[in-house]
């Protein structure tokens, strides 16, 4: 087998692959060896008629078909095992240039991972972000915690803000009740701003056993079209009144929803805490900044082909995520107003960014040489095998090969940031 690479525009390259007359009747032979079992021939048993004789019958091309097919699987990954430097990104096309007794040229198009000019990738001199932790946020978050923990106790009188109201609904437009516009028993909490504008507030002053309508306008960003921008009734029964009664903020609290004794040692753990995911966003903001200059930096033609599987990935994504809050990607696509397509069309600047940003990282790799040695595997599976209370032996004849694989990319990649960190 002979074969000639030719690089075409956007990334695409043409494999020629020429095979020559004893080759390609050995791949016609081949096909014959797998496919006779398919022909009735009077005079033979099924699957023992000689080629000559089948193709007598069904014309001299009858195998040239599965032969061109297993002929150009072969070769085209024999070029790419001797081609190291070609890393295709899609599947290829073929096209039968010639083919004939003499022998057979099957050409190949196929999308490669394109060449990346990186110009600069570290001595960018960004600066960390500093975020203190304030008992501002301490106290917040002890508000949060409070909150969780409340009681209700239903009162005899008008609502207040804050108050849990438990109410009876049902909306119309100009007299006609539209979906999702009703309901019974429901608990909204007036101040929590999860319904329509004004809709909370026009319940304030109203008490259990009373009935008021109240009267408001959809936005225009509204995720049904139907109902941007119409104005609506509400006829709202309601049924009960609860007022939140947050627990005192003392050492019985803290022992009540926390492993501490005292007020203070729990505030202590919650700073702890908070300081903890804070250093944890100053670094993902840093290496995103880094990243961002990176890509701003670079030169490279990214495919569509590489833009479009991003873009198939994150979708599957997001399916995956409604999957699990019982919505299907079409219903989901519908309430917020768009189309699958229109969403798809929306994240196609991200899928580009996420592209350019694998490649750049790739290519860093490559020209720092960095690679993992086996202790640094060793090391993070004993990490791991410790965290799931497992023996190393344990732990280790558990993993997959897709999940080694996975770790071993976490390593590389975590290896990778600390170095951009630590040059920029």
């Amino acid at each position: 087998m002979e074969y000639k690479i030719k690089k075409l525009p956007k990334s695409e390259v043409e494999i020629e692959i020429t095979l020559n007359a004893n080759e390609w009747q050995a791949e016609v032979e081949n096909a014959y060896n797998k496919n006779k079992g398919k022909y009735n021939i009077e005079g033979f048993r099924k699957g023992k008629a000689p080629r000559k004789v089948i193709e007598k019958m069904y014309g001299p091309t009858i195998f040239y078909e599965d032969a061109i097919s297993e002929a150009f699987y072969n070769n085209y990954i024999q070029v790419l095992n001797k081609e190291k430097e070609l890393e295709p990104v899609d599947n290829p096309s073929l096209d039968v240039k010639s083919v004939s007794d003499d022998g057979a040229v099957l050409v190949a198009k196929v999308v490669v991972r394109p060449e990346v000019k990186l110009n600069k990738y570290t001595k960018f001199g960004v600066e960390e972000h500093k975020h203190e932790v304030t008992d501002k946020d301490v106290e917040k978050e002890l508000k949060t915690a409070r909150e969780q923990n409340a009681r209700l106790e239903e009162v005899n009188r008008p609502i207040k803000k804050g108050d849990i109201a438990n109410i009876d609904f049902a909306g119309s437009i100009d007299g006609v009740p539209f979906d999702g516009g009703t309901s019974e028993g429901y608990d909204l909490e007036i101040g929590s701003k999860s319904f329509i504008e004004g809709f909370e507030d026009q319940l304030i002053g109203v008490s259990a056993k009373e009935e008021k309508d109240v009267l408001v306008t959809f936005p225009s960003d509204y995720h049904a079209e139907e109902l941007k921008g119409k104005n609506a009734v509400f006829k709202v029964k309601v049924n009960s009144v609860k007022e939140k009664i947050l627990p005192e903020l003392d050492d019985s609290f803290a022992s009540d929803v926390s492993e501490f004794e005292t007020l203070e040692e729990y505030k202590a753990d919650i700073k702890k805490h908070l300081e903890e995911h804070m250093k944890e966003h100053i670094r993902i903001e840093l290496e995103n900044e880094i990243l961002d200059k990176i890509v701003e930096n670079m030169e490279v033609e990214v495919p569509n082909a590489m833009v479009e599987t991003e873009l198939d990935g994150m979708l599957k994504d997001l399916e995956y995520r409604l999957m699990y809050q019982g919505l299907k990607l079409e219903d989901y696509a519908k309430y917020i107003g768009k189309t699958v397509e229109e969403i798809r069309k929306e994240r196609k600047k991200d899928a580009l960014k996420s592209v350019k940003i694998r490649l750049a990282l790739q290519e860093i790799i490559k020209k720092e040489n960095l690679d993992l040695t086996d202790k640094e595997v060793d090391e993070k599976i004993k990490e791991m095998a410790k965290s799931a209370n497992k023996t190393i032996k344990d732990y280790k004849n558990s993993l997959t090969p897709e999940h080694l694989n996975y770790i071993k990319n976490d390593i590389l990649m975590n290896k990778l940031m600390n170095f951009l960190v630590e040059n920029n």
